[in-house]
């Protein structure tokens, strides 16, 4: 009997702010593409800008409108703007919880493990997202203590919702994180980045990595995906 063979997980590249990056997601075949809202965020992006960008992005990519404190206001324009997700770091508003008509990603910035017991199980939220303490820092949280508290909590809060892994992420850890907590979906953003934005040759070698990654089951590698999306 042949060995079962796991996928490896999707790709979020988050904090897109020029058209130009929308070529880099099309060539690797990414999953997510994480627009950054929260106005103090330095990959901060309008609505307006959100909306070019997206021209040049593949329909297939699914749009995550990533937010802090979301409130109903804002929540429209991500509605009116098509998103396909909303993703909230910091309060996750009663009312905006009631009356947004998007899957839920819910954030966790872990500043300690035992944060991860805080996540709300609402039923709209169809996404758990761990983060390191500050969002966007490029540092990974304590992935040694926080694996025990996954793994005791992985059946009674994670299954039927995405695990969605971030904090630190880049080629060359992306591979041991994966295996450590076997998330449904990497998420991405500094570990790709130079000062000038996301850089092409980081995000081909971050997707390399994740789509070569070993599979201990029978010992075999998952090679990358046919890519090759145009670029309008």
């Amino acid at each position: 009997m042949q060995n079962e063979i796991k996928k490896t997980p999707q790709i979020k590249i988050c904090g897109i702010t020029r058209a130009k990056e929308a070529q880099y997601l099309n060539e690797i075949h990414a999953d997510y593409a994480g627009f950054v809202l929260w106005e103090k965020s330095r990959r901060h992006v309008s609505f307006e800008r959100v909306g070019v960008i997206c021209k040049f992005l593949h329909q297939d990519i699914k749009r995550v409108a990533v937010t802090v404190s979301p409130d109903l206001d804002l929540l429209e324009k991500i509605e009116k703007a098509k998103f396909d997700i909303l993703q909230v770091h910091g309060q996750l508003r009663e009312e905006v919880a009631r009356q947004c008509s998007l899957p839920i990603w819910r954030a966790c910035n872990l500043q300690k493990p035992d944060d991860i017991k805080k996540l709300e199980q609402l039923e709209k939220i169809t996404g758990y997202v761990l983060d390191a303490e500050t969002a966007g820092s490029g540092k990974p949280f304590d992935w040694s203590a926080s694996r025990k508290i996954m793994e005791s909590m992985r059946e009674a809060v994670f299954v039927g919702r995405k695990f969605i892994l971030a904090g630190g992420l880049n080629a060359e850890n992306v591979a041991e994180a994966v295996r450590i907590f076997k998330p449904d979906i990497v998420d991405v953003s500094s570990g790709v980045e130079s000062a000038q934005g996301k850089e092409r040759d980081l995000v081909l070698k971050f997707s390399e990595a994740v789509r070569n990654i070993e599979v201990k089951k029978g010992e075999r590698r998952l090679k990358m995906r046919s890519r090759g999306y145009p670029f309008p």
